[in-house]
């Protein structure tokens, strides 16, 4: 028996790393604008020394996310001087770090086989494989989401100040590294904190109340800075914004109370290897099964972070339809993925006489993991996507330019190609190459078209910046449908 203990411990490991590993050795890992304009905001700050206090921009005009990502970068950017597969191998450290101290939390306070129950899920979870290795500033708001459900857990249990500041320590770097997400939280926190005495309480003791509102001052210090230098602009288009909300094609209630059904039903099947809806409504009846048979027997002390979190993803649902626009980005709300599991933690934590039954479901779920991971075991070729077809391209004019200065003008669909310009950055600095020119160099220029599917985008651009005199003299078609073309002058 111990022996099948190690060898299931091995597996699920392997796999674990596996699924968040390869993507990252094989750079098939996302690689767009947003990657590549914030790499090079990284690359600014550290060459530059040129320090920033917002960050990326959001969808509300004039207010900017917060510059702890660029800072995350910036350090990453430092400790692997620039290169890009650094970027994602930082990124998968802090997550897997999180997730691992997560686990033994849950192991300490909850126990051996709730443990396993988060270990297995986020093992092969679609949203957890990605906060391994995607690179933007909302895959690290979910991990604070965890930090949020460990304070208030503990709050509840010690009642200690310490774990309030925790709590807006988590609640103000949500909001700083994603601001949509960070403002649903937030508001559903309050809302949900004031039906729990020990959170009126607390809000009414200025010690306690001075602690809570300390945890804030770390995360938005350096928007604050920015506030003060800049004559409060952000504040004052947040204001804005809501005094006079825009709407684009606003949905009637019914549709949006579908839309945001059916989103929390994705965010629960997210915690399922292979998003297998039979299996999930399985695992849901299980756990509606246990809350029922234990339920009424539980003292209130055990039941209050159960009831805390049940009614937080409740209020952040209902939060949620305030906003009645046609698009509604999922990951507004990623981290509710995390609230989800907690919540059939503990009522899996519920009864310690069902060991027999626990055990079963696990193992339903480790088989589940094991299938999830063998259709990873493909054996296709890598494709030739993200960083993977990026790098390709770049190494392609290192072996052509052999240190020579060349003209390079480049068409992506997002229009600026901060993807290859961080590349070329990159390469230019530990690599045989200049940095490529706009201008004709020896009469020739390179050109890149990245594959699009709107050809007349790609028309219009080719008459605004190939020269009427010049002749293709060379092309190559790349594997992911881009291409490359060399172009000389007819005429000096």
């Amino acid at each position: 028996m111990k022996w099948l203990k190690l060898c299931i411990l091995f597996s699920v490991f392997f796999i674990f790393f596996y699924l968040r590993l390869i993507p990252i050795i094989n750079q098939t890992v996302p690689y767009t604008y947003d990657q590549g304009r914030d790499f090079l905001k990284a690359e600014e700050i550290i060459r530059d020394k040129n320090l920033t206090f917002i960050g990326p921009t959001t969808g509300i005009m004039g207010v900017h996310h917060g510059a702890w990502w660029y800072y995350f970068l910036a350090l990453l950017y430092l400790v692997f001087a620039g290169w890009p597969v650094g970027f994602y191998i930082g990124l998968f450290v802090l997550s897997t770090t999180t997730l691992f101290l997560f686990f033994f939390f849950i192991k300490k306070e909850l126990g051996y086989q709730s443990s396993w129950l988060f270990f297995l899920t986020i093992t092969a979870g679609s949203f957890f494989i990605k906060l391994g290795f995607f690179a933007s500033n909302n895959t690290l708001s979910p991990l604070f989401v965890l930090l949020l459900i460990y304070s208030i857990y503990l709050f509840f249990k010690t009642q200690s100040a310490e774990y309030l500041f925790f709590i807006s320590l988590a609640l103000g770097f949500s909001f700083e590294f994603e601001v949509a997400s960070g403002i649903f939280i937030i508001t559903s926190f309050f809302i949900t904190s004031l039906f729990f005495k020990l959170f009126r309480k607390s809000y009414l003791n200025l010690r306690k109340l001075v602690c809570f509102i300390s945890g804030f001052i770390i995360p938005i210090f350096p928007r604050l800075l920015f506030e003060l230098k800049n004559n409060f602009i952000q504040t004052k288009a947040f204001i804005s914004f809501y005094s006079h909300p825009t709407f684009t094609n606003q949905l009637s209630f019914i549709s949006t109370l579908a839309e945001r059904a059916q989103l929390f039903l994705k965010y629960y099947l997210q915690l399922i290897p292979q998003e297998n809806f039979y299996l999930g409504l399985l695992v849901f009846l299980f756990f509606i099964y246990l809350l029922i048979i234990r339920i009424k027997n539980m003292k209130r002390g055990r039941t209050n972070p159960l009831l805390f979190f049940f009614l937080l993803i409740l209020v952040i649902f209902l939060v949620s339809l305030v906003s009645r626009n046609n698009f509604f980005w999922d990951y507004y709300l990623d981290g509710v993925q995390f609230i989800i599991l907690f919540i059939f933690i503990l009522i899996f934590n519920l009864n310690s006489q069902l060991k027999l039954a626990k055990n079963i479901l696990l193992g339903v779920f480790f088989f589940a993991v094991l299938i999830s991971f063998s259709k990873n075991l493909s054996g296709k070729n890598i494709p030739l996507v993200g960083l993977r077809a990026d790098n390709k391209i770049v190494s392609y004019f290192v072996e052509k330019t052999s240190n020579r200065y060349f003209c390079l003008r480049i068409y992506t669909p997002p229009v600026i190609p901060y993807t290859y310009y961080y590349l070329f950055s990159y390469y230019a600095r530990h690599q045989k190459i200049k940095y490529p020119r706009q201008e004709f160099t020896n009469s020739q220029c390179y050109f890149i078209f990245d594959k699009e599917p709107y050809s007349f985008r790609v028309e219009k651009w080719r008459k605004d910046n190939i020269p009427e005199k010049s002749r293709l003299i060379e092309k190559k078609i790349i594997d992911n449908g881009s291409s490359i073309e060399l172009w000389k002058l007819t005429e000096s």
